[in-house]
């Protein structure tokens, strides 16, 4: 699937490929090869628009793996993001052999139900901020950071070319719901052992400042509750917790019930408070079948379906095939999110379809103040740069243009062109011997397949 330099056959060469290719938000797949050693971290899933107001699931291309998984050390995930963890089962169909997953607390707790509904018995092992792994010729330690789902982390792998920072999602949230700010210690203590390339989420390098708090939101949810005369909807992504309690915290002080629909809503928050990561106001929590026993402006819904996914609960609510639910006027729905790129057609029929039903629909085209991303802006993606002190740069998790204005902004903090590298989509990267990093061979690589 991949051919090498000619020029190059130096087997002490490290390569590192995203199969979900460079240049894609969604679909993060990394593999860091060296030699007959394999570490791969994340497996993810992005979305497929079609015309029809459909979306559906695109896998990244597994085939390289499944042709070299002998050599596969480990499977890292750095958090419970479906773009992160949710091409998981279905690599895992694939390989005929036992690799040890590791994944923290909350991602572990998230893939494991992913991987029950398919009566898979594997199991995924859990590390923390102490953990210290060797992987045949890796090392792999773990930093905490903030995003917008529990218990994310950031990489030190070490190589036998170096040392890599995998930094994936992240933002610098010095008030965050869990209480918990970035190990920003850890990252400056760490990278004094000398960073050789900082692989970085660059999702937002477009916007200046720093990423703004979670703790904002819960203002948000106030001001939109506040008129509501009906039913009351809350949608996000079924994963981002914090988010959910910020609802349920603005809900239980309306004093209306909390009606949970959805699979994914139903899972997450099950789990959430499992493990202790919500708390579930006391006599709060209604069943659907039992919502017939209250007035409208007694309810609210936590709802899946934020990216308008085709059979999820609120499509199915919104185009009526959902009978216990009915859209009225008088009602507000309530999008606490941002599109997944793939999913924007068909947010907006969903919205639509709302507004024609009489709802009052509240979005981030029309209010910025709704939605807090997981993602941090200029400010957070330069303090990264500065505690981490890389020799080479490679923005990771955006798109093209995104890497684009990551990589003016780091020639603006001293860094020469030379030294951030900007792939094409197939572009393999190679780390040689004496530590230099540069851009390698191209791969095939089919585009993400449907599911």
């Amino acid at each position: 699937m991949i051919f090498k330099r000619k020029e190059n056959n130096n087997q002490s060469t490290l390569k590192i490929i995203s199969f979900g290719g460079f240049g894609n938000v969604t679909q993060n797949l990394f593999v860091y090869e060296y030699q007959n050693n394999i570490l791969v971290v994340d497996c993810g899933v992005g979305f497929m628009e079609k015309a029809n107001r459909k979306t559906e699931l695109a896998i990244p291309d597994f085939t390289y793996l499944i042709e070299n998984q002998d050599k596969i050390r480990a499977i890292i995930l750095t958090h419970g993001h479906d773009d992160h963890i949710g091409g998981l089962p279905f690599l895992l169909t694939k390989i005929k052999r036992p690799i040890p997953i590791y994944a923290s607390r909350w991602t572990a707790a998230m893939v494991e139900e992913k991987l029950e509904e398919q009566s898979s018995t594997v199991r995924v092992k859990v590390i923390n901020s102490e953990t210290h792994l060797n992987l045949g010729v890796f090392s792999v330690d773990f930093i905490y950071v903030t995003h917008s789902v529990p218990d994310s982390y950031h990489l030190i792998i070490g190589t036998p070319n170096g040392l890599i920072y995998h930094g994936s999602d992240f933002k610098f949230d010095w008030t965050p719901v869990s209480g918990r700010q970035s190990d920003v210690d850890k990252i400056a203590l760490l990278s004094h052992r000398g960073i050789n390339l900082l692989l970085s989420d660059c999702l937002r390098s477009e916007n200046s400042g720093y990423t703004l708090s979670e703790e904002m939101i819960e203002e948000s949810f106030e001001r939109e509750i506040h008129n509501c005369k009906g039913k009351f909807f809350v949608t996000t992504m079924s994963s981002n917790v914090s988010r959910w309690q910020q609802a349920l915290n603005v809900i239980a002080e309306h004093r209306r019930k909390a009606v949970f629909v959805g699979r994914s809503v139903e899972k997450v928050i099950k789990i959430a408070i499992k493990l202790g990561y919500l708390h579930l106001p006391q006599g709060i929590e209604v069943p659907l079948n039992k919502i017939r026993n209250y007035q409208p402006q007694q309810l609210a819904f936590l709802i899946s379906g934020s990216q308008a996914q085709f059979g999820s609960a609120l499509e199915k609510t919104v185009y009526g095939r959902n009978p216990q639910i009915k859209i009225q006027p008088g009602d507000k729905v309530v999008f606490s999110t941002d599109y997944i790129p793939g999913s924007e057609l068909a947010i907006h029929h969903l919205i639509d379809k709302l507004s024609y039903l009489g709802a009052d629909v509240s979005y981030s085209d029309i209010s910025d103040n709704l939605h807090v991303s997981g993602h941090g802006a200029q400010a957070d993606q330069a303090l990264l740069i500065s505690l981490v002190r890389p020799k080479y740069l490679l923005p990771i998790g955006g798109a093209f243009r995104q890497m684009k204005q990551y990589a003016l902004q780091a020639q603006k903090m001293g860094y020469e062109e030379k030294q951030i590298l900007l792939p094409e989509r197939t572009q393999t990267i190679e780390m040689l011997s004496d530590g230099q990093v540069r851009l390698g061979a191209k791969i095939n690589l089919r585009p993400g397949s449907a599911m």
